[in-house]
């Protein structure tokens, strides 16, 4: 009787969670679409970063007045990351790495169309085995760095990653690598953003990162944010 009394009360506990958790993002959608005229089309899938990690992201952008944007998977944030650097007039360089080919093709005309191409720019990496010394343990796969490096040509110092991509059933620890392939760019101070970061390979991923970066981790309900030190919470509510 009483562990049935206590599963209600989990369940309870974890439905109004989750109700919350789609409260926020709600409110966070609302934010982000106030910078967008009415009309205006923009694609979200199941895929997508949640409207309250993008919301988090804009506002690190924004208050801290960040000048080089590196993102690992394009789509919905790619668009309101693009519109926020045209709106507050910034020009700050934002580069989002994409291993689908005809999906970075849709997204840089959907820049184009948008007149946000001057803000970001969306760049095809197919995924290749990954070089062991950016690689974690058995992780396989990562994005064609040859490529990459090509775009990061234009980012001597970075300071906002933003990761949700490679496709996580990719390989083990599909995330890994683009911290270790980026530090060497990465300014002393940061803030790097992991979707999905619930996952088993994810909560793996943030301690070897906190580590490499000296980072203080702040974990929310999908996505983890590590940032500087120095750095003071941006994070939305």
């Amino acid at each position: 009787m009483i562990s049935t009394i206590l599963q209600k009360i989990k369940s309870f506990k974890t439905s109004i969670k989750s109700l919350q958790f789609r409260q926020n993002d709600d409110i966070a959608l609302a934010q982000l679409l106030k910078m967008f005229d009415g009309g205006i089309f923009i694609p979200a899938t199941n895929w997508s970063i949640s409207p309250r990690e993008v919301l988090h992201i804009c506002n690190d952008i924004a208050i801290n007045d960040r000048k080089n944007i590196v993102e690992f998977g394009s789509g919905f944030s790619t668009i309101c990351i693009a519109r926020l650097l045209q709106i507050t007039k910034s020009e700050a360089k934002f580069t989002s790495v994409e291993n689908n080919k005809e999906w970075a093709i849709k997204q840089n005309g959907i820049l184009e169309r948008m007149g946000l191409s001057h803000h970001a720019t969306v760049v095809y990496a197919p995924i290749v085995s990954v070089a062991r010394e950016i690689a974690l343990d058995g992780q396989q796969k990562w994005y064609d760095t040859s490529a990459i490096d090509i775009a990061l040509e234009r980012h001597p110092d970075i300071d906002v990653v933003i990761v949700d991509g490679p496709f996580g059933g990719l390989t083990p620890f599909a995330r890994y690598s683009a911290v270790p392939y980026l530090k060497s760019r990465i300014t002393g101070q940061f803030a790097v953003f992991l979707d999905d970061s619930a996952r088993p390979d994810e909560k793996r991923i943030v301690p070897e990162w906190s580590t490499l970066l000296n980072a203080k981790v702040k974990r929310n309900e999908r996505y983890t944010c590590l940032t500087s030190q120095s750095s003071f919470d941006v994070t939305p509510y």
